[in-house]
């Protein structure tokens, strides 16, 4: 992919004719225009950079439909968080791109790491551009695969589902049993595309960039590959993106939901369930989502009966117990924890709809619980009590279980997150206020360090659409809120989000725009991001102020 390869000087004195630039003229710009690359840094002089001539080339659409505002708006996002190729470069139409791309390796069953990689090879291969005007030789689309090599024929090309599967099949071929996976993204892009020996090194520039579009896109899309938080009140998305929420009240669950992707909600229905329960949700890997509630001596799980559908009656799920989380394996199986007085137990999904009988795993008895997912899809548990902080996780994707870890003391509430890189970050709250401490590394955790905040606060999570940790906190007097600066990076001071409350948890819309929902004993509050740093009043969820959650 060369300038100084007669097609793209070619191509570049084609566009010169068209706007009457003389010969001379267009070869100066050539050699001027790669002196540097991004922010004046030097550059590569045989790499085409977004901003020159190439962008001028015939493109074919990515999404049928066309980008959409939210493209718009998280390219937007994105811009500033890039540091090589396409720093300031990512626009609507190439934002769309990368989604098509991200979507068909999701698609296929793989994970984020095999999005990142294809994504570092478009960019290096096309600036994330679907060409279909032939330049050098005959390479079309988003990676500039060769009908004359045997990759495509020109229509599959520049279809960019086919391509991208094009790509993952050399991918898997190249690495068997999944050794991609603990191959560095450039050196894995590379054996794909086999460039000159000179060029190899670029895929390796643009894996951290490739990884940061890809986490963005990768979280707002159909389900999300992490947990949704557990409490009195619980958030989802439905297969088709509307966000569904049940409140937990003393007579029973109440369930309202999106009448429209990113959009108003509908009127509370009493589902009935158990009273004052603690709820937690996950998604089935068909996309239907299924609902868990426990109370005191009782323990049932209802569920979507169709994706996007209405919803079964209840069904008993085992006996009661104190605190239920639920998440994924990495096969989409669910995989449900519950406290009680003699510890933690769990039991799994063996098939569609069947499940295994409950096991014991020790534990500190009576704990709040929450639940995460490691970079490579293994389940971690956290579980507070009083007196305890323990952590369990999978030795294995979809596998057993470690033995527990002493993680800290006690607390009133935790709540788990995971960085733009994957690392995961903990919150624990007590009287002296909220704690938090993260992993350095995969398989490391930092020392417990203090955040300031409110104590003996209820707690919640969310992600902004740019991958920043944002953290939510409510007591009976006051809510407030800190966030992460930039991804992976300190937390702000914290700030007031609104008068108290008796529990807090955050979703996301399809957009990405976080939706943090607060309960008391009026009922149950929303307050939803405006845009991706702004925040609406705090309002009823819908007309009606629905449960009192105590």
């Amino acid at each position: 992919m060369d300038i100084t390869r007669p097609g793209y000087r070619r191509a570049l004195r084609r566009l010169g004719a068209v706007l009457g630039i003389p010969a001379t003229v267009t070869a100066l710009t050539a050699s001027v225009a790669l002196a540097a690359g991004p922010g004046g840094q030097p550059a590569d002089p045989d790499e085409i950079w977004p901003q020159e001539v190439r962008a001028q080339i015939a493109s074919a659409p990515c999404d049928p439909a066309g980008p959409s505002g939210s493209d718009a708006t998280l390219a937007a996002q994105l811009n500033p968080q890039l540091a090589d190729k396409m720093a300031g470069h990512l626009n609507a139409y190439r934002m769309s791109c990368a989604r098509v791309v991200t979507q068909a390796v999701r698609d296929r069953g793989l994970n984020p790491r095999a999005a990142a990689i294809a994504m570092a090879t478009a960019i290096v291969e096309s600036g994330i551009m679907n060409y279909s005007e032939a330049v050098d030789h005959d390479s079309l689309g988003l990676f500039q695969q060769r009908p004359s090599m045997g990759w495509c024929s020109p229509a599959q090309c520049v279809d960019p589902v086919y391509a991208t599967n094009r790509f993952l099949d050399a991918m898997e071929r190249e690495f068997p049993g999944g050794s991609w996976n603990t191959t560095p993204i450039g050196d894995v892009a590379a054996e794909v595309q086999k460039p000159a020996a000179q060029y190899r090194y670029r895929y390796g520039v643009e894996a951290r960039d490739a990884t940061v579009i890809v986490d963005a896109l990768w979280s707002g899309m159909g389900r999300t590959a992490h947990p949704y938080p557990s409490g009195l009140v619980v958030s989802a998305r439905s297969a088709d993106g509307r966000l569904e929420t049940f409140a937990a009240g003393s007579d029973g669950i109440h369930h309202s939901w999106q009448t429209a992707v990113n959009g108003g909600w509908s009127d509370w229905r009493f589902v009935g369930g158990p009273q004052d329960a603690q709820l937690s949700i996950a998604s089935n890997s068909d996309g239907r989502l299924e609902l868990f509630a426990l109370s005191g001596n009782t323990f049932d799980h209802m569920w979507q009966t169709t994706a996007n559908g209405e919803w079964s009656g209840w069904a008993n799920f085992g006996g009661g117990g104190y605190r239920v989380a639920a998440g994924n394996n990495a096969d989409g199986r669910i995989e449900v924890f519950a406290s009680n007085t003699n510890g933690v137990f769990h039991k799994w999904q063996t098939g569609p709809g069947t499940w295994s009988n409950w096991e014991g795993l020790g534990g500190p008895a009576d704990s709040r619980l929450a639940m995460e997912t490691s970079p490579d899809g293994r389940l971690e548990v956290f579980a507070l009590s009083d007196t305890t902080f323990g952590h369990l996780f999978q030795t294995a994707p979809n596998g057993g279980w470690s033995a527990w870890e002493a993680f800290g003391g006690g607390g009133q509430d935790l709540a788990v997150s995971h960085n733009q890189d994957g690392r995961l970050e903990v919150f624990a709250s007590s009287p002296a206020g909220v704690f938090h401490k993260w992993q350095t590394s995969r398989t490391s955790w930092s020392d417990w360090e203090g955040t300031g905040g409110i104590g003996n606060a209820e707690l919640a999570t969310g992600r902004s659409v740019d991958g920043r940790v944002e953290v939510f906190a409510i007591n009976s007097d006051v809510a407030v809120h800190t966030w992460q600066s930039r991804p992976n990076a300190s937390y702000s001071a914290w700030e007031t989000f609104g008068t108290g409350g008796t529990e807090i948890t955050a979703g996301n819309n399809a957009d990405g725009r976080i939706e943090v929902l607060g309960t008391s004993h009026a009922g149950v509050y929303h307050k939803w991001q405006t845009g991706f740093t702004t925040w609406s009043d705090w309002a009823w969820l819908n007309d009606s102020a629905g449960p009192a959650v105590p």
